[in-house]
């Protein structure tokens, strides 16, 4: 009987998976709560609009580019790919000696590097694409700038951040002939025009009459700006554009935060095999970094169609 016990298999209180992996699941748990969260009141501050009187801004009014978006996101599934590539040469190392595990190690450092740089491709698109938004002031916290209020800091803000772009184009050109004569006779009467005169100078009463029902009837027939050149760089008040602006920044600003700490992760992991210490013992580590990384993919699957295609 003694000797039975002593070759019994010993019994372990606990889940059958390593703390290090159970500790990341319950985080990620956290993590779907945040973003499901963030998501979820975008969805509602979304669909809570009365469409049919005043749309919710389309991506192209706010300039965004549906290619672009698919780009990035091509770009995160690529890197998925290439994380799980780099783990499996880490796991395949292990069962090897000598030349053929020092290969399989190389090529892992090789799959390690392409993620990292993807991930790089990522952000500098997000920045690109943040610096748009900056241009063209599609920014939070323009609740009342077409507000016909004197003392309003938005009255001024508003036309001070017009008033400059209009100068700018005047300055130095770069619009068609059409639309440049519409920036100088907009300069001309600009001091004693309100924001909202302005704004239908700068986008035309047609557009207002679309895309802004609940607004005072328009008396006149007003050509825009933008209908003469689509492509100036001038700001406009665009419905619920406060409202989108706040939404876009808070979800894909926490997502690339989020792919800011997984590409530290992977800079971690690189230098440590540039040093010569990463190896098969790191295969563990890398896949629970792994496990992050398709967990901010799948994110910016769901965020992607939200944003840009609909």
């Amino acid at each position: 009987m003694a000797h039975d016990a002593a070759h019994s298999p010993q019994l372990h209180m606990g889940l059958p998976l390593p703390n290090g992996k159970l500790a990341l699941w319950i985080f990620l748990v956290t993590e779907i709560t945040f973003f499901a969260a963030i998501i979820g009141t975008y969805m509602l501050l979304r669909n809570g609009q009365p469409t049919k009187t005043t749309p919710w801004p389309s991506p192209h009014e706010v300039h965004l580019s549906e290619f672009i978006g698919a780009f990035n996101t091509f770009v995160l599934i690529c890197s998925s790919l290439t994380v799980v590539l780099c783990h499996w040469c880490l796991s395949e190392a292990r069962k090897k000696e000598g030349a053929d595990r020092k290969a399989l190690v190389k090529k892992a450092t090789l799959y390690l590097g392409i993620t990292l740089a993807l991930g790089c491709v990522f952000l500098v698109v997000k920045a690109f694409e943040y610096k748009a938004k900056i241009e063209h002031n599609i920014l939070p916290g323009r609740v009342f700038e077409l507000k016909d209020d004197k003392n309003s800091a938005h009255h001024y803000k508003f036309k001070r951040v017009v008033k400059e772009q209009l100068d700018h184009i005047d300055a130095h050109g770069g619009v068609n002939d059409e639309a440049k004569k519409l920036v100088k006779d907009l300069l001309a009467d600009f001091d004693k025009l309100t924001p909202k005169q302005v704004n239908e100078r700068i986008v035309g009463t047609k557009h207002l009459e679309k895309h802004m029902c609940d607004m005072p009837p328009i008396p006149a027939n007003v050509k825009g700006i933008l209908e003469a050149d689509p492509h100036v760089h001038v700001s406009y008040s665009i419905p619920y554009g406060n409202l989108w602006a706040s939404s876009y920044f808070a979800m894909t600003g926490f997502h690339a935060l989020h792919v800011l700490g997984g590409l530290v992760v992977f800079g971690i992991y690189l230098i440590a095999a540039l040093l010569g210490k990463f190896g098969p013992d790191n295969d563990i580590d890398l896949e629970l970094t792994g496990l992050y990384w398709h967990f901010v993919d799948i994110v910016w699957i769901f965020l992607f169609p939200l944003l840009y295609l609909v």
